[in-house]
């Protein structure tokens, strides 16, 4: 009976290794497209565009700062550094990966900064023209995620990233229409003002 339950519990674990190493990575994939925000996809696009400009508008990331020589033409810089409003994450490296004006799209990749397990991580962003002052922008953000850790996390980074991206939305959509920061982002920049203190 023993030597049973031996060999079934050592045939499982052997077919458990098959399937871990058959799949390298866990993929995620999430799409989510802002409501329409009003403003021509030209206005918006000049928003998007400065990739190193991040941080003046999203609450989640303090400053960014970019750096290297353009390789798209149009673009400001070729890679940039985000101190991220992240627990136990200070700094993001990211790399342009694609932009194209004519399109209003760029892409980009994590290239450092981010936990051991996390393989690839990259978002896609393009704006389309709804209307003459109307237009809405589109991420796409890819993650592959990598052995136990990654399956045993896959799923809190998924939600992470599900909410996250339409809190991003949302503070592009009130900075491309009003010029000021929303309220989030205001009172982190007040946070940081009084820890400088």
């Amino acid at each position: 009976m023993n030597k049973t339950i031996g060999l079934i519990l050592i045939s499982i674990m052997f077919n458990l290794t098959v399937m871990a190493q058959k799949k390298k990575y866990k993929e995620i994939k999430i799409t989510n497209t802002s409501e329409i925000i009003n403003v021509s996809a030209d206005s918006l696009w000049s928003i998007v565009r400065e990739f190193q400009d991040v941080g003046v508008w999203l609450t989640g990331i303090d400053k960014a700062m970019g750096f290297g020589e353009p390789e798209f033409e149009g673009a400001s810089c070729s890679k940039r550094t985000c101190h991220v409003n992240v627990k136990g994450y200070n700094e993001l490296q990211e790399k342009l990966t694609l932009f194209n004006d004519d399109k209003r799209e760029l892409a980009y990749e994590l290239t450092d900064g981010g936990p051991s397990f996390l393989l690839f991580a990259s978002n896609h962003w393009t704006v389309t023209k709804i209307g003459p002052n109307q237009s809405v922008l589109r991420m796409d953000a890819t993650m592959h995620l990598k052995g136990f850790m990654g399956f045993l996390f896959g799923g809190k980074i998924r939600r992470t990233v599900a909410n996250g991206l339409p809190e991003a939305l949302n503070e592009i959509k009130i900075y491309a229409e009003t010029g000021h920061v929303s309220e989030e982002k205001k009172a982190r920049m007040e946070k940081l003002k009084k820890k400088r203190k």
